[in-house]
């Protein structure tokens, strides 16, 4: 076991993010919930008229499901349900800002479930899974899949599903089942481990066979039981806890829950006119002009935006591209029109959920070897787009990639180095001007992925990039460069631009 800080734990999320490695899973226990305000056994025992944990177990044992959650509903909800802490929000934001994308809890009560909707996450970016509802033969599908993105699966029920296990023999029999289910998507995963003491054998055989590293914080003594794991990064101290770690994260990571909206605010701002409600959302008022925010918000309103795509409607994807809010078509690296001669108007676009659609080649702007290549946007793609912004990536600001094909698939991070002050040799383009070098790691296959930055907004698309392991480096064709020429595609009447001379990928390049 080594001792570790909360730096050392940001600083170890963020270097994943930049690598686009895996993010460690979550383990939430009991602890967590009570410092929400939940009440602690104790309390419940109280609460019961029981003295001890064998009087509870006996008589919870005795009674009904519908029993228990009339019994139990309003002990284990806050005060105000409405009212989600900072640290159920901070760890609702890490998880939409993609720092995390699997939470295990013990937890029965809904305060996970209330923080992701407050941060803006949609029904279709996370999956909550029940376990005891949920046939155990569709839970190794689900944790594995892709879409949504993020899963957080209650180990020993729910409250409102009133199905919770509470004895021994129930928790037992609750992971028995779906252990040999879970363990695929858990195979050599990190964990973080907050408010739970590991002290359930069949919950720490889940962290111990994963087989990864183990962090693990709590404001006391690390129990035996952890302490004798392998691989442990201990976060100690009185301080440590998870109303302090998950907002102390998201501070040093940028991804601070945005501040919430009262029924008063939003009072005021339809008193004012500068909002009405509409059919599925609201529009504001931008000077006098009304627009209705239809493009992409958060991080998986990126990735959905973010496509794979294929030059035929059976081949898997050659690179990314991204669907652009205004106008409604697919931005991508032009570089991908110059392999062998294919069909300009069944080109495949693979959406982030596996979805195949097929569209047409709309114009190749061909005064670079990067373009950009227009593409329609199938009209049943129904994704929010990206917003565009010709305006200068200045150095040191943040920024992310969401690839969509290739050797890795996923979110990477880093930040702009800056402006490349001449020309970049890239074989087998030759020397190629105008790129812009990020700090950031991507794979063979990410040409056209889109680079955003902390609004989501589009700043360039990857261009180049080098494998070389000393020292890995993207370049964009930045935004400025192409973004106002976008005002002058042909009408989608005329003919598309014919693919360029065959060509293979880049592969390792370098600054000249």
């Amino acid at each position: 076991m080594v001792e570790r800080t909360i730096d050392d734990l940001a600083r170890d999320l963020a270097d994943r993010r930049r690598l686009g490695e895996p993010s460690p899973v979550v383990l939430l226990g009991a602890g967590a919930s009570a410092e929400a305000g939940i009440g602690t056994m104790p309390a419940l025992y109280a609460f019961m008229h029981v003295k001890d944990r064998d009087e509870f177990e006996a008589r919870i044992a005795e009674i009904t499901d519908n029993e228990r959650y009339r019994l139990l509903a309003e002990f284990l909800q806050t005060q105000d349900p409405l009212d989600v802490t900072g640290g159920y929000r901070a760890l609702a934001a890490l998880c939409e800002a993609a720092y995390f994308d699997i939470i295990l809890t013990t937890n029965f009560d809904p305060l996970l479930d209330d923080a992701l909707v407050g941060s803006g996450m949609r029904r279709r970016d996370y999956l909550l899974l029940i376990n005891g509802v949920l046939r155990a033969d569709r839970l190794q599908a689900l944790m594995g899949s892709r879409s949504p993105r993020v899963k957080v699966l209650k180990l020993h029920g729910d409250l409102f599903h009133r199905f919770m296990a509470w004895t021994p023999e129930e928790m037992d029999t609750y992971l028995e089942e779906i252990a040999a289910r879970v363990a695929p998507a858990l195979a050599m995963r990190d964990f973080l481990v907050v408010g739970n003491s590991l002290w359930d054998e069949r919950v720490r055989a889940l962290v111990v066979n994963a087989g990864g590293s183990v962090w693990y914080v709590t404001p006391g003594p690390v129990p035996p039981q952890v302490a004798a794991l392998k691989n442990v990064r201990a976060i100690t101290g009185a301080d440590q806890t998870f109303e302090h770690l998950f907002p102390a994260l998201a501070r040093n990571l940028g991804a601070e829950a945005a501040p919430r909206w009262s029924q008063a605010d939003f009072a005021r701002l339809i008193e004012r006119g500068e909002i009405h409600f509409l059919e599925g959302g609201f529009a504001r008022k931008v000077g006098k002009e009304e627009t209705r925010a239809e493009f992409a918000a958060t991080t998986d309103d990126l990735i959905a935006a973010t496509v794979g795509l294929a030059l035929n409607t059976r081949a898997a994807a050659q690179g990314s591209g991204f669907v652009l809010a205004d106008p409604r078509v697919i931005v991508t690296d032009g570089f991908l029109a110059q392999g062998s001669r294919f069909d300009v108007e069944k080109i495949s676009v693979i959406t982030s959920t596996g979805r195949r659609l097929t569209t047409r080649a709309r114009h190749l702007f061909d005064d670079h070897p990067s373009g950009p290549w227009v593409l329609e946007a199938p009209a049943d793609l129904t994704v929010p787009g990206v917003r565009v912004s010709a305006e200068r990536f200045e150095p040191g600001a943040p920024l992310q990639i969401a690839v969509a094909a290739g050797e890795r698939v996923g979110l990477s991070s880093g930040e702009v180095v800056g402006p490349v002050p001449g020309a970049i040799s890239v074989a087998p383009l030759g020397d190629v001007l105008d790129l812009v070098e990020l700090r950031c790691v991507v794979r063979p296959g990410s040409s056209g992925a889109p680079v955003v930055d902390a609004d989501f907004v589009v700043r360039g698309f990857v261009a180049a990039g080098s494998n070389d392991p000393n020292r890995p480096v993207t370049f964009m064709y930045p935004a400025e460069r192409w973004q106002p020429r976008l005002g002058g595609l042909p009408p989608r009447t005329e003919p598309v631009s014919p693919p360029r001379s065959p060509g293979k990928r880049p592969r390792p390049r370098k600054r000249r």
